[in-house]
C-alpha cells in the first residue's frame, strides 16, 4: 500500500475547510458548518488506512496509534490554545472571555464538546454562543475521542481475531455501530428523547436528547467517521475505470456543495447530514492520486488541504479578535484569510517536523510532548484574570446563588454570608435586576448587623402569575418565600424587571408583585422594593479590553438622564404598591447613578453599566450607602 497522501483527498480537505471559513466569516456560505462533516469522513479513511497498514506488517500497537495522533494533532492545538487563552484577555470581547478561556481548558483536555454541551446547552447555531473564541474546538475534542476508542477497538480485533478475520470482524462492529449511531442520531435531532434515568439526567443537565446532544456527542457522531472507516476498508478505487471514478466524483462533489447551501441550522445533523457525509464517501471512494482536480485550481485546494488543520484552528480566534471591531463580513473575511499565515507558519514549522522527524517517533518525547501541549495551555488558562473587574460578574453569581436553591441558602450554605453577633438575618430576593445588586447589599446588611441572604435567580420572572408558569416557571419564588418567611427573616429586598407581562382581564405586572408582598409582610417580613432599573440601550461587555483601552468601545458614551428616566414605565406603578402597605419602602437607585444631566456609562476609568439594563460591581459597591437607609428605614417600621 503506498505512503504517498493522497491529492484528491487533501482537496477534499481544502474545499472543506473553504466551507467552515465561508460560513464563519459573516455567513458567507449559509450552511458552511457542513465542512466540519466531511472532515470527520476523511479522518476515519485516513485512520484506517494507516491501521491497515500497520496490521499488514504485523507492527499495529496501541501507544503507537496514538503516538501519532498526538503528533498529528496536539501541537498545532496547544500552540494555538496558548495564544488564543493569552491573548482572550485583551482581544475577546468582555463578555466572551471567561467562556473562552474555560473552554480552552477542557480543549487541552480532550473534551470541548462535552463542556460546551453540558454547560452551553443553548447550541453552536444560537448567536451568542459564537462569542467563544474557541467555540471550534468542539469538532476536534470529538475527534480525539474517536481516535482513543477506534485504536481501542482495533487493538482488540487485532489480539483476539485471527488476521484473516480483520477485515470481516471489524466490517461486522463497524456497520452495527454506525447504524446505532445514526439511528440515535437521527432520533435525538429530530423529535428527541426523552431521559428516563434521574442519574443520566443529571450528568448531562437535561432531560431529553435534543439536536445539541446529537450534535456535539461522539456515540452521535460515530458513523461519520465509520463510514470513511468502512471505505477504508472496502475501497477498491484501483479497480475502477477513469469514467467511473469520475461520475463517483462529481456525485460527491455535487452532494457537498448542495449540503453547502441548503442545510439547515435547525435540527442538524439529522438527515440532513447524510448529504455531505455520503458526498464525501463518494468523492473518496471515486478518486485517487492519479483522478484529482488539475491546474492552479487543483494546486490551490491542495495547498489549502495541507494547511488545512491550521487554518481550521486559527481562523475562527481571529475571526472573533475581529468582531469586537465590525461584524461586517468584509472584516470578519479579512479576518480570516489572514489566519492563512499562522495555519501556514504552523504546517511548515510546527506539523510538519513533527510529523516527519524520528526525534519525536520515541515514546518517551511523544509522552512528554503531549504533556506539554496539554499542561502549558492550563497554565495560561490559570493566569488569565478580567482585565475590566468592574464588569464581572456580581457576587451572587460567583457564589451560585443565582438558581433558586433553597438548600444553598442554609445557615451554612455559601447564599448566607454571616456576621459574629448577628441581629437576624434579611434577604435579597428577585431576577439578574435583584443580582446586581449584590454587592450593595451585603454590604449594607452587614453593616446593620445582619446576616444576608442571596436568594436570587436570574432569567426567571420572581411573580406570581400563572402566565409565568406557561413560560417556563416552577414555583421557586412561591418556595423561596415560604422558606424566608418560615426561617423568620427580618426584611427582604425585592428587585425584579418588569417584564412586558398583559392579560387580557387587565392584570399586569404589579398584579403579579403584588402577592410576594403581601405574603411578606403578612408574615411579619417587611420590604424593600426596588425600582425599575434604567436601561443605558450600550452594552460595553461586547467590548474587548484593548478596545476600551484604546477608547474605541461604542458603549464609552452619555445618555440624557432626563431620556432614560422617561423611558422607565412602571415607577408610578411600583409607587402606588408601595402606598397599599405601611410596612414597603420603595428604593429608586437613579439619583445616585445618574446625577447629573448627562448620565455617563463609563466615569473616571470606572463602568456603572456592566451591560444594558444591569449595574457594574462598581456601581453596586457605590450603592451600599444609600441601600442601606433604606433598609434601615424599612426595618425602623418594625419597631
Amino acid at each position: 500500500m503506498s505512503n504517498s497522501v493522497r491529492q484528491d483527498i487533501q482537496q477534499l480537505r481544502g474545499l472543506a475547510i473553504l466551507f467552515v471559513v465561508a460560513y464563519h466569516a459573516g455567513g458567507i456560505l449559509p450552511s458552511g458548518f457542513v465542512g466540519v462533516d466531511v472532515f470527520f469522513v476523511v479522518s476515519g479513511y485516513v485512520v484506517m488506512r494507516s491501521a491497515l497498514r500497520r496490521i499488514g506488517e504485523g507492527k499495529f500497537t496501541f501507544s503507537d496509534f496514538v503516538g501519532q495522533r498526538v503528533r498529528r494533532i496536539l501541537p498545532a492545538l496547544g500552540l494555538m490554545l496558548i495564544v488564543v487563552i493569552s491573548l482572550s484577555t485583551w482581544m475577546s470581547s468582555i463578555v466572551s472571555r471567561l467562556q473562552t478561556v474555560r473552554t480552552g481548558v477542557f480543549a487541552a483536555l480532550g473534551g470541548a464538546n462535552l463542556f460546551l454541551y453540558r454547560f452551553r446547552p443553548d447550541g453552536y447555531f444560537v448567536s451568542s454562543e459564537k462569542n467563544n473564541a474557541l467555540l471550534h474546538t468542539w469538532s476536534l475534542s470529538l475527534e480525539e475521542q474517536f481516535y482513543f476508542l477506534f485504536g481501542l477497538a482495533v487493538l482488540l480485533i487485532v489480539r483476539f481475531a485471527k488476521k484473516s478475520r480483520f477485515v470481516q470482524l471489524a466490517t461486522g462492529w463497524g456497520v452495527t455501530l454506525g447504524l446505532l449511531s445514526f439511528a440515535l442520531c437521527v432520533a435525538s435531532s429530530s423529535r428527541g428523547i426523552p431521559i428516563d434515568s434521574s442519574f443520566v439526567e443529571k450528568a448531562l443537565g437535561a432531560d431529553l436528547l435534543d439536536a445539541q446532544f446529537a450534535f456535539y456527542m461522539p456515540i452521535t457522531r460515530a458513523w461519520q467517521f465509520l463510514i470513511g472507516v468502512a471505505i477504508g476498508l472496502h475501497s477498491r478505487i484501483d479497480h475502477l475505470s477513469r469514467v467511473g471514478s469520475l461520475i463517483l466524483r462529481l456525485f460527491g462533489v455535487s452532494l457537498v456543495l448542495i449540503s453547502g447551501i441548503l442545510t439547515p441550522e435547525d435540527d442538524f445533523p439529522s438527515l440532513w447530514a447524510l448529504l455531505p457525509t455520503i458526498g464525501a464517501g463518494a468523492v473518496i471512494i471515486g478518486g485517487d492520486s492519479s483522478v484529482r482536480v488539475a491546474g492552479k485550481l487543483g494546486a490551490l485546494m491542495s495547498w489549502l488541504g495541507d494547511r488545512s488543520y491550521g487554518w481550521y484552528l486559527w481562523h475562527w480566534p481571529l475571526v472573533q479578535f475581529a468582531t469586537p471591531y465590525s461584524q461586517s463580513r468584509l472584516a470578519l473575511s479579512a479576518a480570516a484569510l489572514a489566519a492563512l499565515v499562522p495555519a501556514h507558519l504552523s504546517y511548515r514549522f510546527l506539523e510538519q517536523p513533527v510529523r516527519s522527524k524520528a526525534f519525536f517517533r520515541q515514546r518517551s518525547r511523544t509522552g512528554w510532548l503531549a504533556a506539554t501541549c496539554v499542561l502549558v495551555p492550563l497554565v495560561a488558562a490559570g493566569f488569565s484574570s478580567h482585565p475590566e473587574p468592574s464588569l464581572d460578574e456580581h457576587l451572587d453569581v460567583r457564589l451560585g446563588c443565582v438558581y433558586g436553591e433553597i438548600s444553598r441558602l442554609g445557615e451554612d450554605g455559601p447564599c448566607t454570608l454571616t456576621i459574629s453577633d448577628s441581629r437576624g438575618a434579611i434577604a435579597l430576593i428577585g431576577d439578574s435586576h435583584a443580582s446586581h445588586l449584590s454587592e450593595a447589599f451585603v454590604a449594607a446588611a452587614h453593616d446593620l448587623g445582619f446576616d444576608a441572604l442571596l436568594a436570587t435567580r436570574a432569567n426567571s420572572p420572581f411573580l406570581y402569575l400563572e402566565g409565568v408558569a406557561r413560560d417556563g416557571g416552577d414555583g421557586t419564588p412561591e418556595r423561596i418565600v415560604q422558606y424566608l418567611i418560615e426561617r423568620n427573616i427580618d426584611l427582604a429586598v425585592i428587585a425584579q424587571a418588569t417584564y412586558p407581562i398583559s392579560y387580557q382581564d387587565g392584570r399586569d405586572w404589579i398584579d403579579g408583585m403584588r402577592p410576594v408582598i403581601q405574603k411578606l409582610t403578612s408574615s411579619g417580613i417587611n420590604v424593600v422594593l426596588v425600582a425599575e432599573s434604567i436601561n443605558v440601550g450600550a452594552d460595553p461587555q461586547d467590548c474587548s479590553a484593548l478596545q476600551i483601552r484604546l477608547s474605541l468601545c461604542s458603549a464609552d458614551v452619555s445618555r440624557s438622564t432626563s431620556q432614560l428616566l422617561s423611558q422607565r414605565g412602571r415607577i408610578q406603578q411600583e409607587v402606588e404598591l408601595v402606598r397599599e402597605s405601611e410596612s414597603v419602602v420603595h428604593f429608586d437607585s437613579a439619583t445616585y447613578l445618574c446625577p447629573d444631566e448627562r448620565c455617563g456609562l463609563r466615569r473616571a476609568n470606572q463602568w456603572w453599566w456592566r451591560d444594558n439594563g444591569h449595574i457594574s460591581v462598581f456601581a453596586s459597591q457605590q450603592l451600599s450607602e444609600p441601600l442601606e437607609i433604606a433598609i434601615a428605614q424599612a426595618l425602623d417600621m418594625k419597631s
